[in-house]
Parts: structure tokens; C-alpha cells; sequence
């Protein structure tokens, strides 16, 4: 029998109808989530299109890489990712009701980890026209540098090949110590360990490296040849980060991490056995290195974000180096490096920092650095033994004035007090070679808390109101509290944009450095120096090939000249001093010259990479009278090749030829018998004569990584001097000097290493 139906019957199969669909519906709407990350490094990827087939669903990740999908289906589907300069990602999965909201995580992996990337010029930095910005982490992997950003350095045109073991930098022709090191700004009395092979901070801790030779700007000052500055970075904001790593000369390792979301932190380190390799080689007699390095350093940075305009930072860096002698009797019995040897430089440096961004877009930048150098030297009876605690201040205010003038104005600010005690016979060296020892006076000094300071002021004005036209005037003045002089400097600079590819640019200015503080001491040096000073003129082209692609050539070449005078030379006159007849030590008669043609050119054909650095100077010194002759550091010609190519299953390979004209030395004639000191004194021929043979060297370097889902392994394995070429680093002569021995450079050096990071 059917029974009619009433309204409230209808109400009640419709609504049963309705909860039923609701119900199906809601058990199709699951919720996904997840992340995107590169696969190894764990960096998250913003920006990219994550896709759900074959529902064609498709989400865009935020800056933390994290992704969201509403009504998925339930059931198996499959994750697609395909972006560029990365592996497609494809994976099977499946979703089920009570798995709604498990957060997923896709790592995705790049097409190579090893792109070859060398050095980027510091275009945002429109301040200075001649600086070049290395990117730290782009500079690590250039065969040669022995897994070092800094030393990417000495790749650069204008950076001289440094003989031997040497640690210093010498630019354009001009002395080692014309060349300033900075970190974060502040002054250090190193930049690299001993031999060059290491620099004192870790690449890991760099930004970039700042180089900046002739005609840089009036922001620094006190380096006649430039200065290279080395920039800290930021610590890791968004996850924990670290690595270790382990090869023949050193290890080390490091870890950053958020602190909170305003403040994070790094901390890292290495210590070297350099010393056990080099006792190695010690037996070779045709190796002639008595002493084997060691070195370590360890390094901090904290990083708070204060407000949304204000930053502090604080940046710790120690730094030691120690040399001892690893034998008792030296190559052919050397009177001058006889029984027991020890060096030790060490320093450390404490460096507050803050930064304030105005709302009108201006930027105030104010820091401090606070710490001590300590170096030690013993050779027999010859003891040295120096402490200095200082304090260096920087204050700079940068702001835009409408919309074509922008004015720098700042301060710099340095002090220190010195403990000094001397102990030794006077080393004395003319045209580079030295007198024995034993044949000169014993000198003795002891200072107790001799203080120092300098003081600088800057400004600069940017204009670019002139169309294809910038503009640049400095001003630089600085008190030298040594020599108690005041020097106004200006510098001047224009850059003419020919095209969208090719650039002219120009610059030009005064420098002056103080003379080093034994100089000026009134024990052993001439407290009545004046301060060395030069004229810059830099002239630099730049033609870019690539068309607006990231695959060309990049071509910078042009014209440097440095002109030096008032240079601090030896002397061997009697002056009179308050009454009283003493050794002058020192004088102001020195001159100098310096000019040469750059060529820096720059290549990207991925998956192969080049880079081509030439450099043809000369250098010239004139004193006390003579003639001019040339520089000790003269390198007429200084050629760098470097290439790279990436290969398959993250391999790289990549190579670096440097080919260098032969140091200039000064020839001995012959040697005259001192009978009172029983020794012989060197006759010497005119300065810097006689050049020794061209250095040349090929080194190689082999790359391969090992991707893993949150971590990544490396291993390396860099070989200097890959054919064994015993390049000629100085001359030893006998005794009598009737004979004399060539001193070989390094031999073949093979590093192998392995790194993990996570």
C-alpha cells in the first residue's frame, strides 16, 4: 500500500539528501602542505609553482617555501616541479582523510653545484668607480686557492706574485707595506697566515672582499699602494647551518643559527698542521725550508635586528701564527739562520657595530674596534718582542639630496699604546741585500706604553644630474699624530656610459701614508720623518659582449700611474739633534714611479668558464741621489689564466696558469774581509740590475659533490704546481760570496679534502 507523502515527509528526504552531498564533499576537501627545499642546502624556495596531478591543482610557495592545497581529492596523486636551473621533480603519493594537514617536504636539486663563479663587480657600490667586489662565496672554488675566498685575491690584475712564502699584498708596483688590510672597515695587521696559504677569517664567515687600488676613494686612507678589505656576513636567519671540512694542511668547521627571529649567530674556526706536512719534505735537499709554519684563528658574529630600521652586529676575530725551526744546521751551514729561530704573530679584534636607515633614505653607519697585536721574533741572541692594544672608531652618514646629488660624510679614528722591547744587531739591507750580522752594531730599545693616533675626516659628493654621466668629488683630511702633520687630500672621479655595454671611467688623487713606527722612534729611527705621499691617476674602460645574456664575455682594460714621494729610505748621514751628533737611520729621499696597462677580461659559456688577468707595469725607485733603477717589486709582466668546466653528477674541474717576469735582485760582485767582526761584507752592483728567471705554474683542481636529502659532502683535491716546476725564489751566496745557490720555490703541492655542510 503507498502512503502519500507530506510536506514535512519532503523536508526530511531533502535535508537527508543535502547532509549526505555536504558530507561527500567535505571528505573530498583534504588540506595539503609542505615545503620546498633545495635539496643538500636545505634553503627554502620561494616563488615557486608546486603542481597536484592530475587534479591540475597548483600553488605558488611563499618566501619560506611553504606551499597549501584545498580540496584535493582523496586518493593517490602525483607532486611536479619543474624549475628553472633545477632537476624536474616528480613524485607518487597518496592522501587520506585522517592525514589531512601532514606537512609534506620536497626537496628539489639543482642542476649543478657547481657553478663556476668568479668575481662580480661592485656595481650598487656607485661610490667608487675603481673598486672590485669579490663574492666570497663565488671566489672558493677558483683552482689555486686552496678552498679561500681571499686568496682569489692575487688572482686579480694589478696584484703582484709575492716570492716564496711571503703573506703580503703588493698592488700596482708599490711595497708590501703600501697595502692596508681591513675586516668590517677596522685596520688588521694581516689579512692572510704565513705562506699565503690561508686567509685569517674563513671564507664561510665573508660577504665579499673588497680591492681597491689606484684612485680609490676618500673613505680610506693611510696606504700608498690600496687597500683590500674583507666584509663579514650575516648569520643564517631562517635554520641551523654548519659544515666541517679536513684536508692536508688544516681543518676546521663552523655553525650558524637563528637565535630568535631578530638575532642570530656564527661561530667557526681552524687550526692547521701545515708543519708536520713541511717536516715531510725537509730531508729533500733541493727544498730549502728550514722553519714550518702554523697557524689558527677562530671567529664570531652576532646579528640583532633591533628595530625595523636599526641593526647592531658584533664581529670577534683571533688570529696566531707561529714559525720555529724544524732543523739545527740550515742549507750550506747559513750563518743568518743558525741555531734557535721563533716567530709569532698574533692579534685579536673586538668590533661593536650600528646601523640606523632613515625614513628620507638615508643610512648612518657607526663602529668600533677594540683589540691587540702581539708579535714575537728570537733568532739566537736577536730577540724582538712588540705588544700593541688599540682602539680604532668609524663614524659615516650617507644621504641623497633630491634626486642627483648624494653626499658621504664620515670619520675615522685610530689609538693605540705600544710596549716595545729590542734586543738585536741592526739588520741592515741596501738594493736587498743584507749585511752578516756579526758585522753590524747592536741595537737596544725598551718602550713602555708609547701611544699613537690618527685621525681622518671624509666627504664626497655623488652627482648624476647629467644624463650617461656620473660624477664624483672627495675630499680627505687626515692628522698623523707620528710626524704631527695635517694633510688635506682630494680625489676626484667621473664615469661616462658610452652605451648600455660599454663604459669609460676616471680617476684621479692624493694619498699619504705615516711612516711605520720604528721609523719615527727616536732609538733607532728619525722622529723628524714627514709622511710619504703619491699621486694616483687610473683610467678604466668596460665593454660588456654579452647582449643582455648571461653568456659573453666581459671585457675591463686601461691605463694606471703612481707618482711617490718623501718615501722612507736608510741612511748612513749624521744629523744634528738637539745638540747632539747622532746616526740619522732614516730620511725622506726616497721617489717613486709606477706605471702600467690592465686587462681583465671575464667569460661565462656555461658549462664552461674563463677568466684571463694580465697586467704589464713598470716600477721604478730613485733615492740619496742615484740614479733610477727599478723597483724590487717590479714584475714587467704578471699573466693569470683560469679556466673551469662543470661536468656531469656534480664533477668540475678547473685549472689556473700564472706566468710572471722574474724578480728584479741586485747583484754581489764580490765580498771584502772584515777582519774585525771576522766576516765577509757583500759588494754590491747597481740596484735591482739582474732579474732571476720567470716564474710560471700550472695548478689543477678537481671537484665533486655528493647531494643528500639535508646535507652535502665534498671532496677536493687541489694540486699547486702540477708539473713540478722549481721556480727560483731568491739567492744565497757563501760565505765569501764566490759562489751562490738559487732558492727554490715550493714543489708540488697536492690538498685533498673533504667538507661536509649541512
Amino acid at each position: 500500500m503507498i502512503q502519500s507523502t507530506g510536506p514535512r515527509s519532503m523536508t526530511m528526504v531533502t535535508l537527508s539528501f543535502f547532509l549526505v552531498g555536504f558530507s561527500s564533499a567535505f571528505a573530498e576537501g583534504i588540506h595539503l602542505q609542505g615545503r620546498l627545499l633545495e635539496k643538500g642546502t636545505r634553503k627554502p624556495l620561494g616563488e615557486v609553482p608546486v603542481y597536484v596531478l592530475p587534479h591540475k591543482l597548483k600553488a605558488i610557495t611563499n618566501a619560506r617555501g611553504e606551499f597549501h592545497f584545498y580540496d584535493v581529492p582523496e586518493g593517490a596523486f602525483e607532486w611536479v616541479v619543474n624549475q628553472t636551473g633545477y632537476l624536474k621533480y616528480t613524485e607518487a603519493d597518496s592522501q587520506a582523510p585522517q592525514e589531512t594537514n601532514e606537512r609534506r617536504d620536497l626537496y628539489l636539486e639543482r642542476l649543478s653545484y657547481n657553478a663556476f663563479e668568479t668575481t662580480v663587480v661592485g656595481k650598487e657600490d656607485r661610490r667608487e668607480d675603481f673598486k672590485r667586489v669579490l663574492s666570497a662565496k663565488k671566489a672558493v672554488s677558483l683552482p689555486g686557492s686552496g678552498n679561500d675566498a681571499l686568496r682569489a685575491v692575487q688572482n686579480l690584475p694589478g696584484v703582484a706574485r709575492v716570492p716564496g712564502l711571503a703573506s703580503t699584498v703588493v698592488i700596482q708596483g708599490s711595497a708590501p707595506g703600501d697595502t692596508r688590510y681591513l675586516i668590517d672597515s677596522h685596520e688588521v695587521p694581516i689579512i692572510f697566515h704565513f705562506g699565503g696559504f690561508s686567509s685569517v677569517l674563513q671564507p664561510e664567515a665573508l660577504d665579499r672582499i673588497d680591492y681597491l687600488s689606484a684612485g680609490y676613494g676618500p673613505d680610506y686612507s693611510r696606504a700608498l699602494g690600496g687597500q683590500i678589505g674583507a666584509w663579514t656576513k650575516n648569520p643564517e636567519t631562517e635554520t641551523t647551518r654548519g659544515f666541517a671540512f679536513v684536508d692536508l694542511l688544516n681543518a676546521g668547521g663552523a655553525i650558524e643559527t637563528p637565535l630568535d627571529d631578530k638575532s642570530s649567530l656564527y661561530v667557526g674556526g681552524r687550526k692547521s698542521y701545515i708543519g708536520n706536512v713541511m717536516r715531510a719534505v725537509v730531508d729533500d735537499q733541493d727544498f730549502d725550508l728550514t722553519a714550518a709554519p702554523s697557524f689558527d684563528d677562530v671567529s664570531l658574529i652576532y646579528r640583532r635586528e633591533l628595530t625595523e630600521r636599526d641593526e647592531f652586529k658584533l664581529v670577534a676575530i683571533g688570529s696566531r701564527d707561529q714559525l720555529q725551526f724544524l732543523v739545527k744546521e740550515t742549507a750550506n751551514n747559513d750563518p743568518l739562520l743558525r741555531g734557535d729561530f721563533y716567530n709569532q704573530t698574533a692579534f685579536f679584534r673586538l668590533i661593536p657595530q650600528w646601523s640606523h636607515r632613515h625614513s628620507n633614505g638615508a643610512t648612518t653607519r657607526v663602529s668600533a674596534g677594540l683589540g691587540r697585536d702581539f708579535i714575537q721574533f728570537r733568532l739566537g741572541e736577536e730577540k724582538f718582542w712588540l705588544r700593541t692594544i688599540g682602539v680604532t672608531a668609524r663614524a659615516e652618514h650617507e644621504r641623497p639630496i633630491g634626486a642627483q646629488w648624494r653626499l658621504v660624510t664620515g670619520m675615522d679614528h685610530s689609538l693605540a699604546w705600544a710596549d716595545v722591547r729590542l734586543n738585536a744587531r741592526d739588520f741592515y739591507s741596501e738594493g736587498g741585500v743584507s749585511n752578516p750580522v756579526s758585522s753590524t752594531d747592536r741595537q737596544e730599545l725598551s718602550l713602555h706604553s708609547r701611544s699613537g693616533h690618527t685621525l681622518g675626516f671624509y666627504t664626497q659628493a655623488l652627482y648624476t644630474g647629467v644624463p650617461s654621466w656620473t660624477m664624483r668629488g672627495g675630499l680627505r683630511a687626515d692628522y698623523f699624530g707620528a710626524t704631527q702633520e695635517f694633510h688635506a687630500a682630494p680625489r676626484i672621479g667621473f664615469k661616462k656610459e658610452l652605451s648600455e655595454s660599454t663604459s669609460l671611467r676616471l680617476a684621479t688623487g692624493l694619498y699619504y701614508q705615516p711612516p711605520k713606527p720604528q721609523e719615527t722612534s727616536s732609538g733607532i729611527g728619525n722622529p723628524d720623518l714627514k709622511s710619504p705621499r703619491a699621486l694616483h691617476v687610473a683610467l678604466a674602460g668596460e665593454k660588456d659582449f654579452r647582449g643582455g645574456s648571461n653568456r659573453g664575455w666581459v671585457l675591463t682594460s686601461g691605463p694606471f700611474y703612481k707618482q711617490s714621494k718623501n718615501l722612507v729610505v736608510p741612511s748612513t748621514q749624521f744629523v744634528n739633534r738637539d745638540g747632539v751628533v747622532q746616526s740619522e737611520n732614516y730620511s725622506n729621499q726616497g721617489k717613486g714611479k709606477a706605471v702600467g696597462m690592465e686587462v681583465f677580461l671575464r667569460g661565462d659559456f656555461a658549462p664552461y668558464s674563463a677568466w684571463v688577468s694580465y697586467t704589464l707595469s713598470r716600477s721604478t725607485r730613485r733615492q740619496n741621489g742615484q740614479s733610477e733603477y727599478v723597483s724590487q717589486f717590479d714584475q714587467t709582466h704578471n699573466l693569470t689564466l683560469i679556466g673551469a668546466m662543470d661536468l656531469t653528477e656534480n664533477w668540475k674541474v678547473s685549472t689556473r696558469f700564472r706566468y710572471v717576469s722574474g724578480n728584479p735582485y741586485t747583484p754581489v760582485t764580490s765580498g771584502v774581509f772584515d777582519s774585525d767582526n771576522d766576516t765577509f761584507i757583500p759588494i754590491r752592483g747597481p740596484f735591482y740590475s739582474e732579474r732571476q728567471n720567470p716564474f710560471w705554474q700550472l695548478d689543477l683542481r678537481f671537484d665533486k659533490r655528493w647531494v643528500f636529502r639535508n646535507w652535502i659532502l665534498t671532496a677536493y683535491f687541489d694540486v699547486q704546481n702540477v708539473l713540478n716546476h722549481r721556480n727560483v725564489e731568491a739567492i744565497n751566496y757563501a760565505y765569501d760570496y764566490k759562489s751562490r745557490q738559487d732558492v727554490k720555490g715550493l714543489p708540488i703541492l697536492p690538498i685533498l679534502g673533504v667538507k661536509g655542510e649541512f
